[in-house]
């Protein structure tokens, strides 16, 4: 019995050496590390008794990947009247603003807009740059978030960028349990398309993923490399970080400290999408929030009629 055992094991290992065999598969790539809630942002979850999700070490919840890590700071008190978050390079406030004008990009002020420190409506280029909506929105943002833009709009013209499609900036939500997102404080944008000398370059086609910073990359390559090194954005995510942004560049500034009312009310949970519901007409197009009142509205002020901008 015992001969007859190691004889078929002699067949087997034959065979195996003769035979053409599968290619190998490449092993699956480590997972892009995620980074818990900052203080500020724990401390105005707690306040506001959001959901939470941990994991199942029972660790804090996670950031999305590429979030750039930030100084080390004291949690904020529970009873701050503001949420407080690090320093920001970019400017706030009517320095923004001031600076904003000074660079020639027309704006207008906003109303109190639910979430934004600083609201203006973007009414033209940035930087020589169109950023536009298929479905032809007002460009709703905090000024920071236009005055980023516009330091990394040369490095667009540089790659012969003129035009750039987005499909979110300013949208009142959370991007995961217990944290809010950068776009429900109109500091975050998501950008999907690119056009050179009139060619549209897609997010989702023409970006390579997998691919280091070198001087030899596609365009979409080299813009988020440029963009990277800049520096200026807290969160920078696109198609080599997660299966959520295989279409687009995610681009979120920090909220400076003071900027963030610790009484902003907890977005609700979107409505479940019904299945005979029509596809949205630009696939990654976010719902977007129509601007609703002020950073500290009530509940009440909320359900009034949306203003306009002025």
């Amino acid at each position: 019995m015992g001969s007859r055992l190691r004889a078929t094991l002699a067949l087997l290992l034959l065979m195996a050496a003769f035979s053409p065999g599968c290619a190998r598969v490449a092993s699956l790539p480590a997972a892009t590390p995620e980074l818990p809630l900052e203080p500020w942002e724990r401390t105005l979850a707690e306040q506001k008794g959001a959901p939470t999700e941990r994991s199942a070490s029972g660790s804090e919840p996670n950031a999305l990947a590429k979030t750039a890590p930030s100084p080390s700071a004291k949690p904020a008190a529970t009873s701050a009247t503001k949420a407080r978050t690090a320093p920001s390079a970019v400017l706030g406030g009517s320095a923004c603003l001031t600076e904003l004008a000074a660079r020639g990009v027309p704006y207008e002020r906003s109303e109190p807009v639910l979430g934004i420190a600083t609201p203006i409506v973007v009414k033209g280029t940035i930087g020589n740059v169109r950023f536009y909506t298929l479905e032809k929105k007002p460009f709703v943002v905090d000024c920071r978030l236009a005055l980023a833009l516009s330091e990394i709009a040369p490095e667009l013209r540089a790659l012969g960028i003129a035009e750039a499609r987005y499909s979110g900036a300013y949208v009142y939500r959370t991007s995961h349990p217990g944290r809010m997102s950068l776009h429900a404080y109109g500091l975050a944008i998501d950008l999907h398309e690119f056009k050179v000398n009139g060619e549209g370059l897609l997010v989702k086609k023409a970006f390579e993923k997998g691919r280091v910073c070198s001087s030899e990359l596609p365009l979409l390559n080299q813009l988020a490399c440029r963009v990277r090194e800049r520096r200026l954005f807290h969160e920078q995510i696109g198609p080599d970080d997660n299966a959520a942004h295989h279409d687009h560049f995610h681009l979120g500034l920090r909220p400076l400290p003071e900027e963030v009312a610790a009484d902003l009310p907890w977005p609700a949970a979107p409505p479940a999408r019904r299945r005979s519901k029509p596809a949205p007409a630009h696939p990654g197009s976010l719902p977007e929030v129509v601007p609703n009142g002020s950073r500290n509205v009530s509940a009440r002020a909320r359900s009034a009629p949306a203003p306009r901008a002025r």
